[in-house]
Protein backbone atom coordinates (compact mmCIF):
# COMPACT_ATOMS: atom_id res chain seq x y z
CA UNK A 1 0.00 0.00 0.00
CA UNK A 2 1.33 3.41 -0.97
CA UNK A 3 0.77 6.24 1.51
CA UNK A 4 0.79 9.87 0.42
CA UNK A 5 0.91 13.07 2.44
CA UNK A 6 -2.52 14.52 3.16
CA UNK A 7 -3.46 18.17 3.81
CA UNK A 8 -4.10 19.36 7.38
CA UNK A 9 -7.86 19.45 6.91
CA UNK A 10 -7.96 15.81 5.82
CA UNK A 11 -5.58 14.90 8.63
CA UNK A 12 -8.01 16.45 11.15
CA UNK A 13 -10.72 14.06 9.97
CA UNK A 14 -8.39 11.07 10.03
CA UNK A 15 -7.14 11.97 13.49
CA UNK A 16 -10.73 12.18 14.75
CA UNK A 17 -11.59 8.78 13.28
CA UNK A 18 -8.37 7.18 14.56
CA UNK A 19 -8.99 8.53 18.07
CA UNK A 20 -12.64 7.59 18.35
CA UNK A 21 -13.55 4.58 16.24
CA UNK A 22 -12.08 3.01 13.15
CA UNK A 23 -15.50 2.84 11.50
CA UNK A 24 -18.15 5.53 11.69
CA UNK A 25 -21.01 7.11 9.80
CA UNK A 26 -20.88 10.29 7.79
CA UNK A 27 -23.48 11.72 10.16
CA UNK A 28 -21.17 11.30 13.18
CA UNK A 29 -18.14 12.71 11.36
CA UNK A 30 -20.06 15.70 9.98
CA UNK A 31 -21.46 16.45 13.44
CA UNK A 32 -18.02 16.26 15.07
CA UNK A 33 -16.30 18.47 12.47
CA UNK A 34 -19.12 21.00 12.66
CA UNK A 35 -18.77 21.23 16.45
CA UNK A 36 -14.99 21.15 16.61
CA UNK A 37 -14.03 23.29 13.60
CA UNK A 38 -17.31 24.96 12.61
CA UNK A 39 -17.14 23.27 9.20
CA UNK A 40 -20.17 23.07 6.94
CA UNK A 41 -21.38 19.53 6.20
CA UNK A 42 -20.43 19.95 2.52
CA UNK A 43 -16.81 20.68 3.53
CA UNK A 44 -16.55 17.53 5.64
CA UNK A 45 -18.22 15.37 2.99
CA UNK A 46 -15.90 16.74 0.31
CA UNK A 47 -12.84 15.96 2.45
CA UNK A 48 -14.15 12.46 3.19
CA UNK A 49 -14.52 11.89 -0.54
CA UNK A 50 -10.88 12.91 -1.05
CA UNK A 51 -9.75 10.54 1.70
CA UNK A 52 -11.59 7.70 -0.04
CA UNK A 53 -9.89 8.58 -3.36
CA UNK A 54 -6.51 8.58 -1.59
CA UNK A 55 -7.30 5.12 -0.17
CA UNK A 56 -7.21 6.28 3.46
CA UNK A 57 -10.85 5.27 3.97
CA UNK A 58 -13.27 2.79 2.46
CA UNK A 59 -17.03 3.26 2.31
CA UNK A 60 -20.14 1.20 2.79
CA UNK A 61 -23.69 2.48 2.41
CA UNK A 62 -25.86 1.43 5.38
CA UNK A 63 -29.36 2.85 5.28
CA UNK A 64 -29.30 6.58 4.63
CA UNK A 65 -25.67 7.05 5.65
CA UNK A 66 -22.28 6.23 4.29
CA UNK A 67 -20.02 4.50 6.77
CA UNK A 68 -16.29 5.05 6.59
CA UNK A 69 -13.71 2.50 7.62
CA UNK A 70 -9.98 3.14 8.10
CA UNK A 71 -7.59 1.66 5.53
CA UNK A 72 -4.42 3.55 6.52
CA UNK A 73 -3.69 2.94 10.18
CA UNK A 74 -2.62 5.76 12.47
CA UNK A 75 0.80 4.18 13.17
CA UNK A 76 1.49 3.71 9.45
CA UNK A 77 0.76 7.36 8.70
CA UNK A 78 2.78 8.52 11.69
CA UNK A 79 5.75 6.48 10.45
CA UNK A 80 5.33 7.88 6.94
CA UNK A 81 5.24 11.50 8.16
CA UNK A 82 8.19 10.92 10.50
CA UNK A 83 10.32 9.51 7.69
CA UNK A 84 9.37 12.41 5.38
CA UNK A 85 10.27 14.90 8.09
CA UNK A 86 13.53 13.13 8.87
CA UNK A 87 14.48 12.98 5.18
CA UNK A 88 13.27 16.40 4.03
CA UNK A 89 14.18 18.53 7.03
CA UNK A 90 17.19 16.71 8.51
CA UNK A 91 18.56 14.98 5.39
CA UNK A 92 18.43 11.65 7.22
CA UNK A 93 20.84 12.93 9.86
CA UNK A 94 20.11 11.76 13.39
CA UNK A 95 22.66 14.29 14.62
CA UNK A 96 20.72 17.13 12.99
CA UNK A 97 17.46 15.89 14.48
CA UNK A 98 18.81 15.56 18.00
CA UNK A 99 20.60 18.89 17.83
CA UNK A 100 17.37 20.56 16.73
CA UNK A 101 15.43 18.92 19.57
CA UNK A 102 18.09 20.05 22.00
CA UNK A 103 18.09 23.62 20.65
CA UNK A 104 14.33 23.77 21.15
CA UNK A 105 14.68 22.46 24.71
CA UNK A 106 12.70 19.35 23.86
CA UNK A 107 15.36 17.02 25.20
CA UNK A 108 16.44 17.22 28.80
CA UNK A 109 20.02 17.01 30.15
CA UNK A 110 19.60 13.45 31.42
CA UNK A 111 18.80 12.18 27.93
CA UNK A 112 21.69 14.11 26.39
CA UNK A 113 24.21 12.35 28.68
CA UNK A 114 23.55 9.15 26.79
CA UNK A 115 24.06 10.68 23.38
CA UNK A 116 27.52 11.79 22.35
CA UNK A 117 27.36 14.25 19.44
Amino acid sequence: MSITKIPKSEFKIMKFIWETDYEMSSKNIVYAMENKYNWKPSTTLSLLSKLVKRNFLSTEKIGRYTHYKVIVENRDYLNFETMCFFDNIHSNSIESLIKSLEDCNLINDTFMKYIKL
